[in-house]
């Protein structure tokens, strides 16, 4: 399995299951998991749980968003959701 850079606040896009096509944030990771977060159905008091190899990333990281979580300071749902749509305004279509 090849090395993928994860950062907190990273844009991804799901790849596989029930929520596939659709972006979210990283909010935290482990060897296996990434736990995203929307801040809609999946909010910062319950991330989704997703594997490793479904997920796409991109290079895009809302930095408000990471620097909040390095420091261990709290995000809200909305902060989450402003990020998130600012992030995919910047998208090509």
């Amino acid at each position: 399995m090849s090395i993928r850079e994860i950062n907190k606040g990273q844009l991804v896009k799901s790849r596989a299951g029930r929520d596939k096509d659709k972006f979210f944030l990283i909010y935290n990771w482990d060897d296996e998991f990434v736990y995203v977060v929307d801040g809609i159905t999946r909010g910062i008091q319950n991330p989704k749980k997703k594997n490793i190899k479904h997920l796409w990333y991109t290079k895009r990281i809302a930095q408000d968003i990471k620097s909040k979580l390095l420091e261990g300071k709290q995000v809200a749902n909305a902060e989450i959701r402003k990020a998130l749509e600012e992030l995919l305004d910047t998208i090509d279509t």
